[in-house]
């Protein structure tokens, strides 16, 4: 018994020696950390207007082909009863799919998602034609393939199209 004890006191005494010390890269510039490490920050514009709606760049996104099929289960087209929403900082956007009712919907709104900066999420699209249309319909508007059914879940909502802003949920 005294054997084990001895040894286990000599390993716990040995264990740190035996570690070799840890350099953190911070600590020690050199060229290769320099150059991986170093913070940006984007140049300050002070002449933005806060009230000048936002546009989405999607210059960015090449090749959108391997998010599609997007299919949102919990969301079909149909109607919606407009209601109030409190959700204060909220940029409106709008869900759409590829059917001729969310086309249609969206050539009729166009103008106003885009004088409202508004942003769409296509939640329904089979592939890159069908996207391809959904974008022609409202041109210089930011639309995006994404699942929606988290959306639907946190705003109660089974159908679509529809615009969400901070203050109210419509067709």
């Amino acid at each position: 018994m005294k054997r084990i004890a001895i040894a286990f006191y000599c390993i716990l005494l040995l264990a740190p020696f035996a570690q070799p010390e840890l350099t953190v890269a911070g600590d020690q510039p050199s060229d290769f950390t320099r150059a991986h490490f170093q913070v940006s920050r984007p140049p300050i514009n002070n002449k933005i207007q806060p009230d000048r709606p936002m546009r989405a760049d999607l210059s960015t996104f090449t090749d959108e082909a391997w998010t599609l099929p997007v299919s949102s289960s919990r969301l079909s087209p149909g109607q919606i009863t407009p209601r109030a929403l409190n959700m204060p900082g909220l940029r409106p956007f709008f869900l759409v799919g590829d059917e001729p009712q969310s086309l249609t919907w969206l050539r009729q709104r166009a103008t106003q998602l885009l004088e409202m900066g508004a942003a769409g999420l296509a939640i329904k699209v089979a592939d890159t034609e069908a996207l391809a249309r959904i974008r022609a319909a409202a041109p210089g508007i930011a639309i995006l393939p994404v699942n929606g059914n988290d959306i639907a879940t946190r705003l109660q909502i089974k159908h679509y199209p529809v615009l969400i802003t901070a203050t109210s949920l419509e067709q």
